[in-house]
């Protein structure tokens, strides 16, 4: 009866490592410890029956993989994990800037590619030198381009003619 005990003493232990691995940065030295915990666990429980030590097997083997899924699933939730894990910023056009409202001027207007456009490159409206992408293909370099459109931060742009401009 004592060796009950025992066994049990050391699935209680084996828990404890495995969930203090998520609280303490080991890099994996607890969850180790846990593991070879609860092997010895089950090998003194086939010691003392096999029908059980395939019972404490077969239980660990769905255990284990369920708390570690509903660690990964549920950790961010609990009062703790919030503390922890705070939820991502949602961020504000402040913050990401308004690239729509500092493109748009350009809408319509030439330009020129001063690299090639693969489909992304750089152009050059008004003196000033934006990133831009090639609404379709490719765009060699020094040919004259318009703006037709804001794709998130670039300006989408189509070749005006089939000739290279000279620089």
């Amino acid at each position: 009866m004592e060796e009950v005990g025992t066994i049990f003493i050391l699935y209680l232990i084996g828990t404890g490592f495995l969930v203090a691995e998520i609280f303490i940065p080991s890099h994996g030295i607890l969850g180790l410890a846990g593991l070879g915990v609860f092997a010895a666990a089950i090998y003194m429980t086939f010691r003392q029956s096999e029908t059980a030590g395939y019972i404490a097997l077969l239980a660990s083997l769905v255990f284990l993989p369920t708390m570690a899924v509903m660690a990964i699933k549920y950790w961010h939730r609990t009062p703790i994990g919030k503390k922890i894990s705070p939820p991502n910023p949602v961020l504000t056009a402040a913050d990401t800037g308004d690239w729509e409202a500092r493109l748009s001027p350009y809408l319509g207007k030439v330009g020129k590619s001063l690299s090639p456009l693969r489909p992304v490159g750089t152009c050059e409206f008004d003196g000033q030198r934006l990133e831009c992408i090639a609404e379709m293909g490719m765009i060699e370099r020094d040919r004259l381009v318009k703006a037709v459109a804001v794709r998130g931060r670039n300006l989408a742009v189509t070749p005006v003619d089939d000739e290279p401009q000279a620089s």
